[in-house]
């Protein structure tokens, strides 16, 4: 019998197979705790983490308490005897962290945001590399410049953000960035595409109220996977859009995309939001001394990327016909290329979500279920990477996991105010992010061609033109 997910009535999942059984024996002979929990516990029976490991705690500490009759006197007496050794350590560290996360609130509180509408002429001829170009000049890492800076005034990286919206099948593009960095916004967009226009509007997120009796919504989080964020999609460079062919040529994948955000009722709505900022992530380097950093972004590609050199030149021991053949597999060859092509790029930390609006009269599961697999023309799980839905209410698939829609609202409302603070990386909403470089960015972002036929896109009629240089001034 098809179950139903909390605020939302759809197929049932698909049945369990042999195979899934046999994953399941497997996970659990090999005693892998974290596989388990993430594949049989999560995956196939949707029992969250913490959920698991609280019911695990409650277990042992039941155990525990059998064996030792006293056993809250005797936790209590231990935290009263230890206090002056452990004390002062966690209330410099706990107070520590609620002090950046104070100040760079009130950092970000003070920096007001713009949405700029970009308007889209009859004639776009560009191909998604001016975009990288745009992406490049917003690669600034301001803000951060001390350790003063950081910590005491809780400055932070500028944050921007590339929006999609459907409303009802009309479709808007537009730009959100804070205030003081408006104008080098506009210079960046008008330097590549002279032809657009930006204009300010009133902010359509701010604007909405989720009422859940007049609304029914799915929201979602866009992941890399299979793989590490070393490893991108499909770019615009594998559709060869580089090149900038004839028009009736391009195959462009945000074609598809807008295509699928404009195929929607009138009572309808779809989001996507793309929120980044520059990519300033650092790990400890492998085989370095202790204090050695290294960035995050440019290792995990140049690991992985010898990885896949050893995978294909093999071990000459056991597999001595190796030693004459040097060919890589054409997989291989196509991941190197796109790995060290990306590693030559501006990299910034991404976020990436959309959600699904409709009257619950009109929502349907082929409405969502286009949201949540919007990204899949430049997804590659075979050998490179996809974005994946995750978070928010991708998790629910089961009755028990919220049986009176609780959470399901709750997790809407929380989403609803993430998206308008377009916060991803910063208190309130610190979230799992990805690492892309401007090509990725350009490839799911970027200013329609006029080969996109979509009738959702409303193009200005009029051509911009330079004025006479002679004009009294």
């Amino acid at each position: 019998m098809a179950h139903v997910i909390p605020g939302v009535g759809r197929e049932g999942e698909d049945p369990v197979t042999s195979t899934v059984i046999r994953g399941v024996i497997d996970e659990v002979v090999s005693l892998d705790l974290h596989k388990f929990v993430e594949g049989t516990l999560g995956n196939l029976l949707g029992v969250s983490r913490g959920l698991f490991l609280f019911m695990l705690f409650a277990g042992l500490l039941g155990v525990l308490w059998h064996q030792i009759p006293d056993l809250p006197l005797f936790i209590f007496a231990w935290i009263v005897g230890t206090a002056p050794i452990w004390i002062l350590p966690a209330a410099v560290g706990g107070g520590w962290k609620a002090w950046v996360w104070y100040v760079q609130a009130y950092f970000i509180t003070n920096k007001k945001g713009i949405l700029l509408e970009v308007k889209m002429p009859r004639e776009l001829v560009k191909s998604p590399r001016a975009m990288e170009a745009v992406l490049s000049n917003l690669w600034i890492d301001q803000g951060e410049t001390t350790y003063f800076h950081r910590k005491w005034k809780g400055q932070v990286r500028p944050i921007f953000s590339l929006e999609m919206t459907s409303f009802g099948g009309e479709m808007h593009f537009y730009v959100w960035t804070w205030a003081t960095h408006r104008r080098v916004t506009e210079a960046s967009f008008y330097a590549q595409y002279p032809e657009v226009e930006l204009v300010e509007v009133e902010d359509y997120a701010s604007k909405f109220k989720f009422d859940p009796d007049v609304y029914t919504v799915y929201a979602q989080d866009y992941r890399y996977e299979p793989r590490s964020d070393a490893y991108p999609i499909k770019t615009y460079i594998e559709f060869e859009l580089e090149k900038d062919p004839k028009e009736e040529y391009k195959v462009d994948p945000l074609a598809e995309i807008i295509e699928s955000m404009s195929n929607i009722r009138p009572e309808e709505q779809v989001w996507v939001q793309i929120v980044f900022t520059t990519c300033k992530d650092y790990r400890r380097k492998p085989k370095g001394s202790w204090f050695q950093t290294e960035s995050r972004y440019q290792g995990m590609i140049q690991d992985e990327v010898e990885s896949i050199r050893k995978t294909a030149v093999g071990d000459p021991e056991k597999e001595p016909w190796r030693r004459s053949v040097r060919i890589q597999f054409y997989r291989q060859t196509e991941q190197i290329k796109a790995m060290e092509r990306n590693l030559g790029k501006h990299p910034f930390n991404v976020g990436v979500r959309g959600v699904y609006i409709a009257s619950p009269e009109v929502f349907n599961p082929a409405g969502y279920f286009a949201v949540k697999w919007i990204m899949r023309p430049v997804a590659n799980k075979q050998y490179l990477n996809e974005l994946r839905p995750r978070r928010w209410h991708t998790p629910f698939d089961y009755p028990y996991q919220d049986m009176w829609d609780y959470r399901w609202d709750l997790h809407t409302r929380r989403f609803f105010d993430c998206y308008r603070r377009r916060s991803h990386f910063y208190s309130p909403y610190i979230l799992p992010h990805n690492m892309m470089s401007t090509e990725v960015i350009a490839t799911i972002w970027h200013p329609p061609s006029s080969g996109i036929k979509t009738p959702g896109i409303e193009r200005t009629p009029a051509k911009k033109a330079e004025p006479p240089p002679n004009l009294p001034k």
